[in-house]
């Protein structure tokens, strides 16, 4: 028999970036190839079985959105969120919060384009507006070698962030029942 594996490479957006370059690296893929185990047969990375994209990097929603939920984030989405950010568990200092940026007002985004850190960008794809995720983000899908900005987060620190979707493209929990195609 045959078997055909489907790996959603492009983590719930499209496989050609903006500049017609294919977004997904040989490198992801070898890495996402060689984190699956033989017996995972609906690999998905980020809805499916599949390991995470590295060790130690883990996403738990404690929270679903409350209504339906046609549109989920995925590449090029604004995204509008609440967070905390803590240094090493959910116990550990905190660092950032949306609530310490001064405007009363959740943090703006765009999707996988490197405008947060990576482990943010991996674990928010495929969110409903509501829904709340708890990331155990480790040191390569962080900080690595230490914040310039954050100069409290030691290098190699494992990163414990809490993120609510308060808002997709415009769309709030409650709003979220019309496929991606007819809300635009």
């Amino acid at each position: 028999p045959i078997e055909i594996r489907l790996f959603n490479l492009a983590l719930g957006g499209d496989s050609i970036g903006d500049l017609g370059r294919s977004m997904v690296t040989p490198e992801d893929a070898l890495q996402l190839s060689s984190s699956l185990s033989k017996s995972d047969t609906n690999a998905s990375v980020m809805g499916g079985s599949a390991q995470p994209p590295s060790a130690g990097f883990v996403i738990n929603t404690i929270k679903q959105a409350q209504d339906e939920c046609m549109v989920k984030s995925r590449r090029g989405d604004t995204m509008q969120i609440r967070y905390e950010a803590r240094v090493g568990d959910r116990n550990g200092p905190i660092y950032d919060a949306s609530e310490y940026r001064g405007t009363g007002q959740p943090y703006a985004y765009i999707l996988g384009n490197n405008d947060v850190i990576k482990g943010v960008d991996l674990g928010t794809f495929d969110m409903c507006p509501g829904e709340v995720r708890e990331l155990t983000i480790p040191p390569e899908l962080g900080y690595r070698s230490g914040s310039k900005l954050f100069k409290q987060i030691p290098p190699n620190s494992t990163l414990f962030w809490k993120i609510e979707l308060v808002e997709l493209n415009f769309i709030r929990e409650g709003m979220n029942n019309r496929p991606r195609e007819a809300s635009y």
